[in-house]
């Protein structure tokens, strides 16, 4: 009888099949001409706007805004990209020159937008209800209050519908962080309506937009920001309105902890 051990069966394993190698030539041969397009004009706006985002804007990166993506932007044969980064460009442009309290400037691009946003980021965003609101404030900024306040009034009417579809929304998403956003730009767009108000010597309307805005901005899921910025303009008008009841009451509202 054999003492040897018996042999062990030996598998030879496959050689494991090479990663396929995906590079940008072949990432972009699957892109759309319209992605690619977009590609290249997000590229060029990145460009300009992260120098923006480092420090204040300069006349250096106005001209750059308006010298490099502008034109950019305008020659695009696909209106999606075009309308994209004519309304960011502008929008960053117009944001530079309320810094600058280049008020009158500022209002002249604001109203441009309005033109490019329709397309993108479309009627159904927020940007198109706080636009009007960076209207309105260029505006204030000119103490053309009559201007300012028909611009609030319809930034608080468009935020309306925007708030309803989202406490309706299917993703928990769409009815908490984002109809809370929605409320407290809401809230916000009213407490510059009460500012209004109040430069225009109606102190009633003026505490009425101001009650208003804390409503809203007292709903569920509202950020703290947006709750402490409503509380400091409520307290400022109540205060300067004398009404010792809406002292005593804005006096008891304490502001939030972020």
């Amino acid at each position: 009888m054999s003492t040897r051990p018996p042999r062990r069966k030996i598998t030879l394993l496959k050689p494991k099949s090479r990663p396929v190698r995906h590079d940008s030539v072949e990432v972009v041969a699957h892109l759309s001409p319209e992605e690619v397009e977009e590609g290249k004009l997000n590229d060029a706006y990145e460009l300009v706007a992260q120098l923006h985002r480092k420090g204040t804007c300069t006349t250096e990166i106005i001209q750059r805004y308006q010298s490099e993506l502008i034109p950019l932007a305008e020659k695009s044969t696909f209106n999606v990209p075009k309308n994209k980064f004519l309304f960011l460009a502008n929008r960053d442009i117009g944001n530079c020159y309320m810094a600058q309290r280049r008020y009158e400037e500022a209002e002249g691009i604001f109203t441009k937008i309005m033109d490019y946003l329709p397309i993108w980021p479309g009627t159904d965003d927020s940007d198109y209800p706080i636009n009007f609101r960076q209207i309105a404030t260029a505006q204030m900024g000119q103490q053309r209050w009559e201007a300012a306040e028909e611009s609030l009034n319809k930034s608080v009417a468009l935020f309306d519908p925007q708030i309803e579809r989202a406490l309706k929304s299917d993703s928990e998403f769409g009815r908490t962080e984002h109809a809370g956003n929605l409320l407290g730009s809401k809230a916000r767009s009213l407490s510059y309506l009460a500012i209004v108000y109040l430069r225009e010597g109606r102190t009633t309307e003026a505490l009425k937009a101001a009650e208003l805005a804390y409503v809203e901005v007292t709903r569920p899921h509202v950020g703290a920001t947006f709750v402490n910025e409503v509380l400091k303009v409520g307290s400022s008008i109540a205060q300067q309105s004398g009404d010792a009841g809406a002292i005593a009451q804005w006096s008891q509202r304490v502001p939030r902890q972020n």
